[in-house]
């Protein structure tokens, strides 16, 4: 572990000028443009604090296991010709690769601003690094203020205590509640969402969080007397907004993959211009056995009619396929 204290130590003194900014600014983080729930990680906080002083084998444990369950800021970038998105990658003094992280919105710099900021379980982090080699060395948390560096034998071992925690883990009893479970979520994703979306329009996508889409499902199982049976948490929906332009903006609500059935979605998408208050619903629907595709892609309209488009874009196009299709509607409309 010397030598990524070390390299920690070279970056904290190589940035400290960004540092002395953060510092001042670390008070007017509400001026900071991410409108997404702070993520409270505050333990895991005082657990990095902890092993920057000393880096021994206990603390390394208590640092692996405290990661394990977080949640962290990712910061985005659309890629060329609006081909998706992609991790922002930062380089370090020594030429070093990184993909930053931060565990809260205190954590970024004002000065540092991004088309995109998504939220991504540490592990979801872990995976996506380990299973696409390159020339990427890890990931640096809250880089410009604490530069902690998770290399990638610091990423294999948090991939080897997740795998053993599986395995400890007893069997879930599988009980029968398929039918109710995949219509109460249709209602919500192809009704209840879009009537607040076009009854509300910019009021519901600033009100939106992970825990009022969650309360949403949870109703029709309180309203069924069936509220153990509901298989959501807030955690699970994770959230993505991009401000694309001055006149598109996209909400992405990745919902929980968990109970997805046939003709539930997958993901769902708030599409808006800002500037004439235009709300559009996109969502990726789960086909039935008989669809020739496993997903597609659809729209509800005002009138709470729905169209499905066409098959799902392949991974990393989906975005960029609903920008078009957005446009394409505004243009038609002002015709």
């Amino acid at each position: 572990m010397s030598e990524n204290e070390n390299k920690m130590k070279d970056i904290e003194n190589k940035m400290s000028e960004n540092e002395n900014k953060m510092s001042e600014n670390e008070n007017k983080t509400s001026e900071n443009d991410y409108r997404m729930p702070d993520i409270d990680n505050t333990k895991l906080e005082e657990v990095m604090a902890s092993y920057a002083e000393k880096q021994d084998k206990e603390r390394l444990s208590q640092l692996v296991f405290a990661l394990k369950d977080t949640e962290l800021f990712i910061p985005t970038m659309i890629k060329p010709n609006n081909e998706g998105l992609k991790p922002y990658i930062i380089k370090n003094p020594e030429g070093d690769l990184y993909m930053p992280s931060f565990t809260s919105i205190k954590k970024i710099p004002l000065d540092q601003k991004y088309q995109g900021m998504l939220k991504m379980k540490y592990m979801q982090c872990v995976s996506l690094l380990l299973d696409n080699p390159s020339q990427v060395l890890g990931i640096v948390l809250n880089p410009y203020h604490d530069n902690l560096i998770l290399k990638t034998q610091m990423l294999e071992l948090s991939r080897q205590v997740e795998q053993q925690a599986a395995q400890a883990k007893p069997k879930a009893i599988t009980m029968k509640l398929e039918d109710f479970r995949m219509v109460t979520r249709h209602f919500v994703e192809f009704h209840q969402i879009p009537e607040k979306l076009f009854t509300q329009k910019l009021d519901f996508i600033q009100s939106v969080t992970s825990e009022l889409l969650c309360e949403m499902y949870r109703v029709p199982y309180v309203e069924a007397k069936q509220e153990g049976q509901c298989p959501y948490a807030p955690k699970q929906f994770e959230m993505m907004e991009l401000n694309i332009r001055e006149d598109l903006n996209i909400m992405q609500v990745v919902v929980p993959s968990q109970h997805l059935y046939k003709t539930n979605c997958r993901e769902i998408y708030f599409v808006w211009n800002p500037q004439t208050e235009n709300v559009s619903y996109y969502l990726i629907e789960k086909g039935t056995e008989e669809d020739e595709e496993e997903f597609y892609l659809g729209v509800v309209n005002e009138d709470y009619s729905y169209d499905r488009l066409e098959a799902a874009p392949t991974e990393g196009n989906v975005l960029s396929r609903i920008m078009e299709l957005f446009e394409t509607s505004q243009e038609e409309q002002e015709e």
